[in-house]
């Protein structure tokens, strides 16, 4: 992991790209599309058989609690898509480096990493709740990777096995690099990684 927001000494290979505003949570998205909907979805039918069960029972039953939890959940989905998608800066740089692959978010984006820390800190002092947030910077060393999935037709390449999926999205110049480097260093480790390839027909 780089330190102090700067890239490691041994980067091979580094390119300019943007992000896009909805992706899976374990890249650093607040999720695709259709898990945001369905999440949406279950929630709002929380509130509307809770409302239901309120009309026909009053406030005795089950009812305000899941107008309560539904409501809870559709706010923190609200909160938390305008902070992983509102927020985020898009435009990041992607890196191979010896020991690992990885993105490095925009010195706007650290701001606001650092920002939200902060607030998130203040509200534990207040409440005692919460106080947690990630600054949002993967890398995955070659020793951790479980698979590399690469995509001729997106030239997108696909690390898991670190605590973030980290996805390279690569210009035209720079894939079919990115995809030797990877599968060099990776041999080099010694790690049994499997390697999904998705060529362009």
């Amino acid at each position: 992991m780089t330190r102090n927001n700067q890239f490691p000494k041994d980067v091979l290979l580094q390119w300019p790209g943007r992000l896009p505003r909805f992706s899976r949570a374990l890249e650093g998205g607040p999720g695709t599309p259709r898990t945001l909907t369905v999440m949406a979805v279950l929630a709002a039918a929380m509130v509307w058989q809770g409302a239901r069960m309120v009309d026909r029972s009053g406030i005795d039953g089950a009812g305000p609690a899941l107008v309560l939890l539904g409501g809870a959940w559709l706010l923190f989905l609200l909160v938390w898509v305008l902070i992983k998608a509102g927020l985020r800066d898009p435009a990041v740089v992607f890196y191979v480096t010896e020991q690992g692959a990885g993105i490095m978010p925009s010195a706007r984006q650290r701001s606001t990493d650092r920002g939200v820390g902060f607030l998130m800190w203040v509200v534990f002092l207040i409440t005692f709740k919460g106080g947690q947030w990630s600054a949002w910077h993967p890398f995955t060393r070659w020793k951790e990777a479980r698979q590399i999935e690469t995509n001729d037709l997106t030239r997108h390449v696909l690390i898991s096995g670190g605590a973030w999926d980290v996805r390279l999205i690569c210009e035209p110049g720079y894939y079919n690099a990115a995809k030797t480097l990877i599968r060099d260093r990776v041999r080099e480790a010694g790690k049994q990684c499997t390697f999904v390839g998705i060529e362009q027909l």
